[in-house]
């Protein structure tokens, strides 16, 4: 058996008042100790707007910041709408993630940012007691499927205007 311990690297995390946004796991943890992971893409666009919290980036800035070297415009696009609808809990904004106007996007300045704690955990081949996985609530999952297209809607049709207006600029 080994006893070899592995010690994990501080990591940069975000505190708003009702979620924690921790990039090095790529999740949101919710205030009701639920978890929505992100996507890559959807992960680097917040990170980004985390640490330029309050001020307004357009959409050419985290696109050219963001995106990987094989993604469109388009692609960039799909995933600041849904970051966007993973802003909302429960049918609330949570997330402070907004569309300024025609400008871009921001994030507004976390209650707290933080180091998340470097800690020694066991050996990754051996199983850990304490291992919790948190399952969503079946509630919780059929309500994202009702408000997802209401939400994924009317995000899709202010990024198509404001694309339409850069793109005339």
């Amino acid at each position: 058996m080994d006893d070899t311990m592995v010690t994990k690297v501080n990591s940069r995390c975000y505190r708003f008042s009702d979620v924690d946004f921790e990039p090095e796991s790529r999740s949101l943890y919710w205030q009701d100790r639920t978890v929505s992971m992100l996507t890559y893409e959807e992960c680097r666009l917040l990170e980004m707007l985390c640490y330029h919290a309050g001020e307004v980036l357009s959409a050419r800035v985290l696109y050219a910041s963001t995106s990987l070297p094989d993604s469109s415009f388009s692609q960039h696009q799909n995933s600041l709408c849904s970051l966007l609808a993973k802003s909302y809990r429960h049918g609330e904004k949570v997330l402070p993630l907004d569309v300024v106007g025609d400008h871009g996007y921001r994030v507004a300045l976390p209650q707290k940012t933080y180091q998340r704690q470097a800690e020694t955990v066991p050996n990754p081949s051996e199983p850990d007691p304490l291992d919790i996985h948190i399952d969503e609530p079946v509630q919780e999952v059929q309500a994202k499927r009702n408000l997802m297209p209401i939400v994924t809607g009317v995000i899709l049709s202010v990024l198509g205007a404001a694309a339409t207006i850069v793109y005339l600029m």
